[in-house]
């Protein structure tokens, strides 16, 4: 009888493990350096083909929808998102590069290219557009040895640039997401890599383009005219009204996979589809999330009043200046239909407050406890003159002074001495 009740007792408790683990809601906070993500479905009732999916505000990080989103997956070309991100972040978009053997030698021919020659010259732009809108791999490979100094090097730069993005289970081997056992992301780091990426306004441009004509160069008599693989963006049957850019991607490994922005009533959503079967699959699957977003949340404004955020810059325990923080523009923040306003809170987190100026202030966005999503604000850096001139001298100088200031007192006492025993009179 008594394992009877053991046993019933356990049941009750497994039940309602799993009706807890259906139930909306948002994930716990913790200390992670990264938005947390605070997804408002568990299940996949959106019935999506892709094997692993996203869909976040771009504003603040915060998750809207998801299915695996951690889990680790081959990205294909949508890798070239962080490859373009970073180049337009370390080059000149008018910096003239020429493509080297090892960039056109290391790919694959039969995979996507835009046959550049040995020695060619090309604008970093072009370049970028390639490697966005025609999937170019030898573009990308280009790009990376430019900023990298080799492929290799550009590869270990793309894992720290994802890392600070918020990407925590991605590694990246290449800049243009041919198949590697090791080359791997996840939805989620997707998105947010593309999140960090659409602050850069040349890249944002380039990723919402629909065609783009490359001028001739020293090898190309041509021009090359590019068309974006993306048929959200493009009058097609998966046309998209609200979408404002894209990158596709496909392997035999990866599958179909695609990451894609899109705009509606002041809402900034970006969507990640991985693993899909088909190509058709990964645009419905795309307009399914869009649609969830835009139908089940609504914008909210935060005020960007933070207060006086002053801070210390330090260089381990040695202060070397100071800093201030503002927030410049009102928030505005997704919530689902249903949440309480009232509840909705904003605080300032600080960061890297050892390490000079790589000080950082955060607006991090709250629903009661939990953390929805974070906003980075912007900073006001004022440094110290520490060089001998302007911080040791003033200080040896001042010990000086002091010195100085000691000695002529004790001479004025001494003097003060001297001249009352000499016109004391003593008792007769």
């Amino acid at each position: 009888m008594i394992k009877m009740k053991r046993r019933i007792f356990s049941y009750l408790i497994c039940g309602l493990l799993i009706v807890g683990s259906l139930l909306p809601g948002y994930a716990e906070d913790n200390a992670t350096p990264t938005p947390e993500p605070t997804p408002s479905q568990s299940v996949d009732t959106l019935g999506l083909n892709a094997k692993s999916a996203v869909l976040i505000d771009a504003k603040t990080g915060m998750v809207l929808y998801q299915k695996n989103m951690d889990q680790q997956m081959f990205p294909a070309s949508i890798t070239k998102i962080l490859t373009n991100y970073i180049a337009l972040e370390k080059l000149g978009k008018d910096d003239l590069l020429t493509a080297s053997a090892t960039a056109i030698d290391n790919i694959d021919r039969s995979s996507s290219h835009i046959w550049l020659d040995y020695g060619e010259q090309a604008p970093v732009i072009d370049l970028v557009y390639a490697s966005i809108m025609q999937s170019a791999n030898d573009a990308s490979n280009v790009l990376a040895e430019a900023v990298g100094g080799t492929q290799e090097d550009f590869a270990k730069l793309m894992n720290e640039v994802a890392k600070n993005a918020g990407a925590k289970n991605s590694n990246f081997t290449n800049a243009h997401g041919l198949p590697d056992d090791a080359h791997v992301t996840t939805a989620y780091d997707m998105a947010m890599i593309t999140r960090a990426a659409l602050r850069n306004e040349n890249f944002k441009e380039v990723f919402g383009q629909v065609r783009y004509d490359m001028a001739p160069t020293n090898k190309q008599k041509d021009t090359r005219v590019f068309s974006s693989a993306n048929e959200m963006i493009k009058n097609s049957k998966f046309k998209y009204d609200y979408a404002t850019g894209g990158k596709t991607g496909w392997t035999e490994v990866a599958g179909y996979t695609m990451v894609n922005s899109a705009t509606k009533d002041n809402m900034d959503l970006i969507g990640v589809v991985m693993g899909c079967d088909n190509a058709d699959s990964r645009y419905e699957d795309m307009t399914k999330l869009f649609n969830y977003g835009f139908d089940n949340y609504k914008t909210v404004t935060i005020s960007n009043d933070i207060g006086d955020v002053h801070s210390e810059v330090k260089d381990g325990s040695k202060v070397i200046g100071e800093v201030d923080f503002t927030l410049s523009n009102s928030l505005n923040v997704l919530l689902p239909m249903s949440t309480d306003e009232s509840t909705l809170a904003i605080e300032v987190e600080l960061r890297n407050e050892d390490e000079g100026e790589a000080i950082q202030g955060y607006a991090i966005i709250k629903i009661g406890e939990n953390r929805i999503g974070e906003v980075q604000l912007e900073k006001n850096i004022i440094l110290y003159d520490l060089s001998f001139g302007a911080y040791v001298l003033p200080k040896i100088v001042q010990v000086i002074n002091w010195i100085s200031i000691g000695i002529l007192g004790l001479f004025l006492v001494l003097k003060v001495l001297v001249f009352l025993k000499k016109n004391t009179k003593l008792p007769e």
